[in-house]
């Protein structure tokens, strides 16, 4: 590529993205926003990546790859910053590694910078979107267990829920959630364990306490290439669940593996490919919010969350639809027992 070329591509890049920062808190915070190309005047969707671990925004940037599914599918991303690469995600923890020293809401955080975008005109409130990465993960999680009504869909990569999630997870309404986890993750084991602040229980029964909290029936499961899908559809107010057990590490699936990607596999095991990670959870966040009308017909063929009667009924004080989507339906979340305790690492299910 000649430097010319290679100038264009960096400008073209650097033009798409602004960083940005807001005070929340007393604090001054930071985030990068990268807004699609060629897809006409906002509002547009939001999805809202949180990095992992001691792991720059700019890094899961370019290792996600999402702002090319964002300029392609026309949707807008911001990457928030942690303070020293590091959220506190609800464990009593920073990272489920270190105690916590300096106290910080960076769940009130997260929701200012869609507020901020929202009342600039950039951001859709009705279809905004939540997706993290390990720690991002976990604070993605802690967010749709409190803030449900914010986001119309939620989707984690490498995190298992801590055990008290089994009580202190009420949403005000059902959770849409796709879940991504490596079997030989050895960061996040997939059998789950005890971290600083928090026991974790296992990824299956992770995504088996958000398919009973979001009252769902039988789960399906289909083949995919290094992995094995599980869905839960037939859910409380047409949400749904997914739970993806890739056979990697502590690496989200993508569409092609580069050489960094195997160095890194030293560390943090396998990334594999034919799945990509973005491309998976964008399709599954465009099924629900309020998407515009075309000619009668939804764009992104929603489901919108509240719209069909709970699995069970009941009500649930002071439950909130998504912003700009139709009213809801009250939703109970049903009671959810404290899960078997996972044993030591199971032999991989998916095929290799």
């Amino acid at each position: 590529m000649s430097c010319v070329v290679l100038t264009t591509v960096l400008l073209s890049a650097l033009a798409s993205a602004q960083e940005r920062s807001i005070v929340v808190g007393g604090l001054n915070r930071e985030y990068i926003l990268h807004t699609p190309k060629s897809s006409g005047p906002g509002p547009w969707p939001l999805v809202i990546a949180l990095h992992g671990a001691w792991q720059p925004a700019t890094v899961l940037r370019s290792y996600l790859d999402l702002d090319a599914v964002a300029d392609r599918e026309g949707f807008a991303v911001a990457y928030p910053k942690g303070i020293n690469l590091l959220w506190n995600d609800g464990r009593g923890s920073v990272a489920g590694i270190m105690p916590i020293i300096h106290k910080r809401d960076d769940a009130g955080f997260v929701l200012a910078v869609l507020d901020t975008l929202v009342a600039e005109g950039i951001a859709d409130p009705g279809r905004a979107y939540l997706m993290g990465f390990s720690n991002g993960a976990f604070l993605t999680a802690f967010i749709a267990c409190r803030h449900a009504e914010r986001f119309a869909a939620y989707a984690t990569m490498m995190m298992t829920a801590p055990v008290v999630y089994a009580d202190s997870c009420r949403p005000s309404r059902p959770i849409p959630i796709l879940m991504m986890n490596g079997t030989y993750d050895p960061i996040v084991p997939m059998f789950g364990r005890p971290t600083p602040g928090a026991r974790l229980m296992s990824a299956t029964d992770s995504a088996k306490l958000f398919a009973r909290i979001n009252g769902c029936g039988d789960p399906v499961q289909e083949p995919a290439k290094n992995a094995r899908i599980v869905r839960w559809n037939d859910c409380a107010g047409g949400s749904a669940v997914a739970f993806y057990e890739v056979e990697g590490g502590h690496q989200p699936p993508a569409s092609s593996v580069s050489g960094v990607d195997m160095l890194a596999s030293l560390l943090l095991g396998p990334r594999r490919r034919g799945l990509d990670a973005p491309q998976e959870i964008w399709t599954f966040f465009r099924r629900f919010g309020a998407w515009p009308q075309e000619n009668g017909v939804s764009v992104g063929e929603p489901v919108p969350i509240g719209a069909a009667t709970p699995r069970g009924g009941g009500a649930l004080a002071g439950a909130n639809p998504v912003p700009g989507a139709p009213a809801a339906t009250s939703f109970a979340p049903v009671e959810v027992p404290l899960p078997i305790p996972s044993p030591l690492r199971p032999k991989p299910t998916a095929t290799q």
